[in-house]
């Protein structure tokens, strides 16, 4: 059943332009923290542990039609397109046991880790990022891929499974990149560098630049706690 916000929590997430689709669509014991304009579409999330709530950083969204299982985190400037599972399980049925099916061989537990999104990450349209795995910032997962490895920072990643296919940057680029944590810069000094040349970037960069401080809600039980 959907939550009903009070006009305050409504006020504040939309101030923050932060935006949920459908309130029930969280289970009643994920815990979510969203940073501003951040926004999640028709979005199915399931987190196993209500102490460990999943983090979404400023400007990222993910579309419609997902899912979000075992997942810590969501970086900055994250696209995720539609019909995305992140942190599937990779043993949610008792494979030996004699029935994999739990109506007739009672409860199993599955082991509970975790995966993460780094920043600047965009990952296509059917992916599945299989629990555990980490993604680097600024990598790319192409469509219909199946992640069962970690992603290093600024690697392209295509099929099933997933394999990289090439770094998008030099290596001494994606040092500075990573060095320079751009994503942590306010976002009114971020609009006036040049992202379409990474090199004029990152010379402009070398100048002091402000840096963000982004507001955020907490949501708990479908509900953004005041």
């Amino acid at each position: 059943m959907p939550s009903i916000l009070n006009k305050l929590e409504k006020l504040k997430a939309k101030r923050l332009g932060i935006r949920i689709q459908d309130f029930s669509n969280i289970s009643a014991q994920s815990q979510l923290v969203m940073e501003e304009h951040s926004r999640l579409g028709d979005v199915q999330v399931r987190l196993p542990k209500a102490d460990h709530p999943l983090r979404m950083g400023a400007y990222s969204y993910m579309r419609e039609g997902g899912e979000i299982l075992h997942l810590e985190s969501i970086g900055r400037f994250c696209s995720i397109g539609r019909n995305v599972v992140l942190g599937q399980p990779t043993d949610n049925h008792p494979i030996d046991w004699v029935s994999s099916s739990m109506s007739v061989s009672g409860a199993y537990e599955a082991s509970c880790v975790y995966s993460s999104i780094g920043h600047d990450v965009w990952i296509a349209h059917n992916v599945v990022v299989m629990a555990g795995v980490k993604i680097g910032d600024g990598a790319v997962i192409g469509r219909n891929a199946v992640v069962t490895k970690d992603v290093e920072p600024y690697q392209i990643v295509v099929g099933n499974p997933g394999k990289v296919v090439r770094t998008r940057f030099t290596m001494e680029q994606i040092v500075c990149l990573m060095k320079s944590e751009w994503w942590n810069i306010d976002y009114a000094a971020l609009k006036g560098l040049p992202f379409d040349d990474v090199e004029a970037f990152l010379k402009q960069l070398g100048v002091q630049q402000p840096m963000a401080d982004y507001g955020s809600v907490e949501i708990h039980n479908r509900k953004i706690k005041n």
